[in-house]
């Protein structure tokens, strides 16, 4: 009973202490709790009660600071504590209403004029601060939002109608506002403030303007005046005037900023500019220093003179390299070659990439000799791409002391280790018939093989093909003797100005403008040349028989090679040799051609080279033989030679015995040239082809061809490539009989290149893992070195008697930009690794 009466007692002192300190709260603390409510959005509104009930439920500050955000951006800013806005649709322009007659309305507000700057040119940044403000600025309670008011294009806080209560006999004056514009009021504080020393505090401000809050109104004037000149005042206006400035125009970091990158961006400029001249003087070939390149030098050398050209046209280049604004411009020696550097390691590393990519790999080597006497090797990479398109790409030129097999493989490990590639993802090796290459036991291709079994050695099918021609001329008297005499001439007319000026009056005047209009050379090493030999002699030949005529007649001291020369082409067999061998060298020179193309596979060479001894056999017919004779006996009857004869009998001497050396049973002109000249020729060639090429018959290429272009391969085939290549022979069978089956609905035809062009068709090689990785090792497998051979072509031009003094480095770069220029050059990340090589990976022109 006593406690229920004491917990009533208890509850009725608490509330009336809760009703005396309700009653004694001043005016404006009310009118906020009135205001507040009338400007809640709809969906709260409602009586106080619910209000009430509303906030009682906020537990957490979370929730607390969700409300003011609403507060602050759906219900407009109030004066002071016993104001109420009556314009709630414009409340969100933020600005505070202020009775007309009042001298501070322009200084209520920093709005666009006083800070001169537009709307539009406000930056994101500055708008996104006003979701910050809170609603609530009164100084005195919160102190601490003075800066986000002032980017928000807010001013002081200054309220002209609302009651100043006096302490002491003194109160606040609005006066104050108009002398004192930095000014602002705390009616909860009833003291004043400096809103730009709030919003910018330096060091040196007086703490009773920023937190503390002045109310001593005896000494206002005299502690507002000195505030006003202070130091710290003064420092937090410059600040302002900084601000102000940064918001229109940028601040200082920006603008240093900016200005940065535009020297970066013009600098990187300039250097584009010297790797562009450099790489078109790479691609063309062309020398690329002057030997003097001083501004005296009327030829300053390529480069430079190229640069030269270029700056009438490019203004960054009249800039920094004819008007020096820029104390260096990297033209010297020592930066065009690590230019040349860079650009080569650009193109290496890119197609390192691709190779890596692809897997397997092989490779071509070939040497030789540049003018310097130095030995090159010519490296070149074969790989097939994800569309099993085969690539051959050249890797560079190496200098070797030696040319003997140990040598030469421990150059290739050292060239494979520095570019990452594994020797075990070799398959394939090409090289020539060099001993040293080819040999059994210590040739590269054994050395190679003994680390790598699956690395299969392929001997250059054009290297064979010139072989076979080469013995050819040797075995057969009469084309040695051609070929003897073709080489003759041309040294002969060649060698002496007056005679080759001879040979081409003679030309001009006849008016014979078919066929080669010089007389070519032979050599045993290039493919073509003895096409060309024949060629121009068949199309020149009565230019040339005037040509030694005149010779002989006029040239007292030439005049008998002349007339020697003329009596061993005059005569029915040199006509008709020249004639057929020509017929012979033309049908060759076609497969010689298709045998250098980097794109040919096993498959097609074999094809190729069968169909090649197939019209050769073809020619060994007495049709074939006639249609030489007619050619032949056209030419001599038009240049007045002599009709072809048997030749006399030999006969043994009586005291010996007597009778005939040779009997034979040949009675005709004809058959003596069809028997031993043409069909000896054509025998010869049709068995060095075929017996030289099936040096490179191997099994595993046998058995790979017969698995990709077979309708039904011999299972031999398929266990043979199986255990090569560790494949699985179940799998695998049924791969070949489903792609097979899925293939005869589209194509007549087995052959390699319509089995690629349906694998990619639709992408299924997805579903046929197995027969990719066949086609792919089978393509990756090269047929010749014809890529090195070209190289050669290369190193001639680079390396002339005028530059024989170039360095390997430079040597080598400019060769792998020359022939590789389709891949393509990132400029910004060479010179990002120019920068990096510096000393301090810095430059002293600023590049980053």
């Amino acid at each position: 009973m006593y406690s229920l009466v004491a917990g009533y007692i208890i509850r009725m002192i608490y509330l009336l202490v809760a009703t005396v300190i309700y009653c004694q709260l001043p005016k404006n603390v009310l009118q906020i709790k009135k205001t507040r409510r009338k400007y809640l959005p709809k969906k709260q509104k409602g009586n106080v009660d619910k209000l009430k009930r509303w906030r009682e439920n906020l537990k957490t500050d979370s929730d607390t600071k969700e409300i003011n955000n609403v507060w602050t951006s759906e219900n407009p800013p109030h004066t002071n504590d016993d104001t109420i806005i009556t314009e709630p649709d414009n409340a969100q322009t933020r600005s505070v209403e202020i009775p007309e007659n009042s001298a501070t309305s322009v200084d209520n507000t920093i709005n666009e004029d006083i800070l001169n700057i537009p709307k539009s040119e406000k930056s994101t940044n500055v708008q996104s601060i006003e979701y910050e403000i809170d609603c609530d600025r009164d100084p005195g309670r919160n102190f601490k939002n003075a800066y986000n008011l002032l980017c928000s294009g807010l001013g002081p806080y200054q309220p002209t109608d609302c009651n100043f209560p006096k302490v002491n006999g003194r109160k606040f004056r609005i006066e104050w506002y108009v002398k004192y514009p930095w000014l602002e009021y705390s009616p909860s504080q009833n003291s004043v403030y400096c809103f730009y020393c709030r919003a910018l505090p330096s060091a040196s401000c007086d703490q009773a303007f920023i937190t503390n809050g002045f109310k001593s109104w005896k000494k206002m004037n005299e502690y507002s005046t000195n505030h006003s000149k202070s130091f710290g005042h003064k420092e937090s206006l410059t600040k302002y005037a900084s601000l102000k400035s940064a918001i229109k125009h940028g601040n200082v970091i920006s603008k240093i900023d900016s200005n940065h990158k535009k020297v970066v961006k013009e600098n990187r400029e300039y250097i584009k500019c010297l790797l562009e001249t450099l790489l078109y003087c790479a691609y063309q070939g062309i020398p690329i220093r002057g030997h003097r390149e001083n501004e005296d030098s009327e030829n300053m050398g390529s480069f430079l003179e190229l640069m030269k050209l270029r700056a009438k046209d490019n203004n960054i280049l009249d800039r920094y390299f004819l008007q020096k604004e820029k104390s260096f411009r990297y033209v010297t020696g020592t930066h065009t070659n690590e230019f040349i550097s860079l650009m080569a390691a650009f193109v290496t590393k890119s197609i390192i990439k691709d190779i890596q990519l692809a897997g397997i790999y092989s490779i071509l080597i070939d040497e030789t000799r540049d003018l310097a006497r130095h030995e090159k090797v010519s490296f070149i990479i074969r790989y097939v791409d994800g569309n099993l398109n085969p690539h051959e790409v050249f890797i560079g030129f190496y200098r070797t002391a030696r040319t003997d097999g140990e040598c030469l493989t421990n150059l290739i490990k050292v060239v494979l280790n520095s570019y990452n590639l594994r020797i075990e993802d070799l398959r394939g090796q090409c090289y020539d018939g060099a001993a040293s290459m080819r040999g059994s036991y210590n040739g590269v291709q054994a050395k190679i093989r003994t680390e790598n079994p699956l690395a299969f050695y392929v001997h250059c099918h054009a290297h064979i093909l010139n072989l076979c021609l080469v013995d050819l001329a040797k075995q057969v008297s009469y084309v040695r003797n051609t070929f003897g005499t073709l080489k003759t001439l041309h040294s002969f007319i060649g060698a002496s100005s007056n005679r080759y000026q001879i040979f081409e009056q003679i030309r001009t005047k006849m008016g014979d403008k078919i066929g080669p209009k010089t007389l070519k050379s032979l050599s045993d090493t290039r493919w073509s040349c003895r096409i060309d030999a024949l060629d121009s002699v068949v199309s020149n030949f009565t230019v040339i028989l005037k040509t030694l005529e005149d010779i002989s007649e006029q040239d007292s001291i030439n005049g008998s090679d002349a007339s020697s020369l003329l009596f061993s082409i005059s005569n029915f067999e040199f006509v008709f040799c020249i004639v057929f061998l020509n017929d012979v060298m033309r049908e060759t020179n076609i497969l010689s051609k298709y045998l250098q193309s980097p794109n040919i596979n096993y498959a097609n060479v074999n094809t190729m080279t069968l169909q090649t001894v197939a019209i050769l056999s073809e020619h060994r017919s007495v049709t074939e033989f006639d249609k030489t004779w007619n050619k032949a006996m056209e030419i001599t009857k038009k240049n007045n030679i002599s009709s072809p004869k048997l030749p006399r009998k030999r006969t043994i001497p009586l005291k010996l015995g007597g009778g005939q050396v040779n009997s034979t049973d040949i009675t005709s002109v004809q058959d003596m040239y069809k028997i031993n000249i043409y069909y000896i020729v054509l025998d010869i060639v049709i068995k060095e082809i075929q017996d030289r090429f099936k040096e490179n018959d191997l099994n595993i290429l046998q058995a790979m061809k017969d698995v990709i272009i077979s309708e039904k391969p011999e299972n031999n085939s398929i266990k043979l490539v199986c255990e090569t290549y560790n494949l699985d022979f179940n799998e695998v069978t049924i791969e070949l009989a489903m792609f097979n089956r899925m293939f005869k609905t589209k194509y007549d035809e087995f052959n390699i290149d319509n089995k690629i062009a349906y694998l990619l068709c639709g992408d299924i090689q997805i579903g046929f893992t197995n027969y990719t990785k066949i086609i792919k090792i089978f393509l990756t497998i090269p047929t010749n070195t014809s890529s090195c051979e070209r190289t050669f072509s290369c190193l001639k031009h680079l390396k002339s008697y005028l530059r024989t003094s170039m360095g390997q480095e430079r040597l080598s770069g400019l060769a792998l930009l020359q022939i590789q220029r389709e891949v393509p050059i990132d400029f910004d990340k060479v010179i990002d690794e120019f920068v990096s090589n510096g000393v301090g990976g810095n430059r002293k022109l600023t590049l980053k």
